[in-house]
């Protein structure tokens, strides 16, 4: 029997646990989308409080007074928010008119919704003629902090009236305008992914010292503080869970996700969480003030890069089984920029930035989720890269 060195039984475990990684996150997505739903019968009289009677007509409820005259339509819409979808019911009376919204279903991140409702945003809507715009920065003022689940209800609320104005009115709407939002912040991730290109393949030591520094205080500051755009681990499972947003008004997010994966599969190289992840930038900037040093005890450091796995695969696992990306989010990251967070939160933000100023990025390197996910796409990429070589066509001598 044929011996094996200990790389080879190292990769033999690692694509061992690969396998049941992705069992396991198939088990959970599975789980989630079969038990996911929610029956929006039961709130179509709150939004249609003169209805005796409510009908069901394919995806529109017609409400009917006592002596059978309909009194206002509803219908549901649904759009990716920030992290999964948001499903509003909305109705509006004979008169082309929105008389209630209400949610029927949403599986945000909960501090992004709950600023919503704590400004009473979805109230807004209400009295609004159905050929309203609906749209952010035009006829709706967006909620600070959370603009991209302010987005995705006002798109919910867009779809729902179309429906209504097509199937109940007979009255289509003209097609809806949806211009591409590209503007400061994909401008910025550009120029940092390419200043970050150029500084890794620069030769001289001293101006990629210089070139990194200057995209993380970018990132930092840009990123984080002004835009509060970090990546976290709830978008990889909004994204895994099949929510895709809408491309047109979410370009920064399928640019920067896009841009992970691409550059990590082909040069096997983070570009993000090395040159300009903010919270990275931050802990960074600690340790230049404190001269904190890299800490990898050897005793403790295998226990701890598979507690900071376990911790991801948890995250990823409970976000599809409970079809709620933010249930099990754990970074700290609106809380430091956006002063935004539970309880446990500003506590977790606090030993970390009290670690920092002894340890080197203790966060990225052994409690971030999305170190995790790299590790999992190097895997995979030694693997078939190993497996092209073995398999593919050698040339012919001759």
């Amino acid at each position: 029997m044929a011996t094996i060195s200990p790389r080879q039984r190292k990769n033999l475990i690692e694509r061992r646990l690969l396998l049941a990684t992705v069992l396991l996150v198939v088990a959970a997505w599975t789980y989630g989308y079969f038990t996911s739903g929610a029956d929006a019968l039961p709130l179509v009289s709150e939004v249609l409080p003169e209805a005796a009677e409510i009908q069901s007509q394919g995806q529109l409820y017609i409400g009917l007074d006592a002596s059978g005259e309909i009194v206002g339509y509803a219908a549901i819409g649904a759009a990716t928010g920030y992290a999964a979808p948001i499903e509003m019911l909305v109705s509006v009376d004979s008169a082309g008119e929105i008389v209630g919204v209400t949610v029927v279903a949403q599986r945000e991140s909960p501090g992004f919704f709950r600023l919503l409702e704590r400004n009473e945003w979805m109230g807004r809507f209400s009295g609004r003629a159905i050929d309203s715009p609906f749209q952010l920065g035009q006829d709706i003022d967006a909620v600070s902090g959370a603009t991209i689940s302010a987005e995705g209800v006002a798109a919910a609320i867009r779809l729902a009236v179309r429906t209504i104005a097509a199937d109940g009115l007979n009255d289509p709407l003209p097609p809806e305008k949806r211009p591409i939002q590209f503007g400061w912040p994909e401008i910025t991730l550009l120029l940092l992914y390419g200043a970050g290109f150029a500084g890794h393949k620069m030769r001289n030591r001293q101006w990629k010292t210089r070139i990194r520094w200057g995209t993380l205080i970018a990132g930092m500051v840009i990123l984080g503080f002004i835009f509060t755009m970090p990546l976290t681990i709830t978008m990889i499972i909004s994204l895994l869970s099949g929510y895709w947003p809408d491309w047109t008004t979410n370009l920064y997010w399928y640019l920067l996700i896009g841009g992970i994966l691409f550059v990590t599969t082909v040069d096997a190289k983070n570009p993000y969480c090395s040159w300009f992840c903010p919270f990275g930038a931050f802990q960074e900037c600690l340790a230049a003030v404190s001269g904190a040093k890299v800490f990898r005890p050897r005793q403790w450091h295998d226990a701890l890069k598979w507690l900071q796995r376990g911790l991801a695969l948890t995250a990823v696992v409970l976000g599809l089984a409970l079809r709620q990306p933010g249930v099990a989010s754990y970074e700290p990251f609106d809380t430091l920029f956006d002063f935004q967070g539970t309880a446990v939160k500003w506590a977790l933000l606090l030993i970390i930035i009290l670690a920092s100023l002894a340890i080197y990025r203790p966060f990225c390197n052994y409690l971030c989720p999305l170190d995790p996910v790299v590790d999992f796409i190097a895997v995979v990429r030694r693997w078939v890269k190993e497996n092209w070589t073995k398999w593919r066509p050698q040339p012919v001598k001759t």
